[in-house]
């Protein structure tokens, strides 16, 4: 009874229509292949899927929250203002609209430590490093000895983001801004 049902499956399979499968899904040219982790990743602890919650320095995938390794991103109690306006706003806030429209594709991030129950990464997403891509556009400050120092100039230089000419930042941000312009 066995080889019957055997030899029935093998006629199935070897006709043409069945064998080859269904046709190929008609591919979409502005089609980006999925966010994944690389085969041989440092760490070897990888996470990667599409972003389920965010805030300004972290990202919450597959039910792990992952802070950024290398960035200080400003909190939501901390409090910018601009020179020309006489109203305070939440510092995060551009962070956070920024991290969303990155995020969008998805994100793969490598864990590179775990330090008193908090998950540090480095996170990619379709653009490139996440850290890199916030530090550069002045949303995310340099973490001391972190490797977005020259990212950091850069905005500090083309003041961008936290670093316009005309933005009041919180006490320890104008330190680092001061601190970044002196190391020019």
């Amino acid at each position: 009874m066995h080889a019957i049902a055997f030899a029935l499956i093998a006629l199935v399979l070897s006709i043409p229509a069945f064998a080859a499968g269904p046709p190929p899904a008609a591919a979409t040219p502005t089609a980006t292949p999925p966010l994944r982790c690389p085969e041989d990743a440092e760490g070897g602890a990888c996470v990667w899927g599409r972003a389920e919650g965010f805030d300004a320095g972290g990202v919450q995938v597959r039910g792990l929250h992952i802070a950024l390794a290398g960035i200080t991103a400003p909190g939501r109690k901390d409090l910018c203002g601009a020179k020309s306006a006489k109203d305070e706003f939440d510092c995060a806030r551009p962070a956070r609209k920024r991290m969303g429209e990155l995020l969008a594709k998805g994100v793969a991030c490598e864990i590179v430590d775990v330090a008193s129950g908090q998950l540090w990464g480095r996170c990619r997403v379709a653009e490139g490093d996440l850290g890199r891509l916030l530090v550069q556009a002045g949303l995310a400050r340099a973490a001391k000895d972190g490797p977005y120092a020259e990212a950091q100039k850069q905005a500090v230089t083309a003041r961008r983001g936290l670093w316009a000419a005309d933005m009041v930042l919180p006490r320890d941000w104008e330190t680092a801004r001061r601190k970044a312009e002196d190391d020019d």
